[in-house]
């Protein structure tokens, strides 16, 4: 006879987690680009010390990349949050026939 599996939607391949985790990775990098755009606009270019390394750090190409990592790890977060849904709708429906087979049985017996 084969043997029954269950899996639970807590534990479908960590997607929870996997969504969760970038999610807050894609926030964390949306609010570095944010910062490196809005304090250049604080500060002038005649700035030294670290203030003027921050400045010439947010003008260079660097922040933009900071931006297109961040849409990449958003977008693999709503990808993972689709599959964690769709397990949670199947988990559901899975329930639903598992107490249809109790219910049946019960009434046979």
């Amino acid at each position: 006879m084969i043997k029954k599996r269950y899996f639970s939607t807590k534990e479908n391949f960590k997607t929870n987690f996997l969504y969760k985790f970038f999610l807050l990775i894609g926030i964390i990098l949306l609010l570095f680009f944010v910062f490196f755009k809005v304090f250049p606009l604080l500060i002038d270019k005649e700035s030294v010390g670290f203030a003027k390394q921050l400045y010439d750090f947010s003008q260079s190409i660097y922040p933009n990349s900071i931006l297109a990592i961040s849409m990449i790890t958003l977008a693999v977060a709503v990808i993972f949050y689709f599959f964690y849904y769709q397990f949670v709708k199947l988990a559901k429906i899975a329930d639903e026939i598992e107490n249809e087979e109790e219910s049946d049985e019960l009434i046979k017996k």
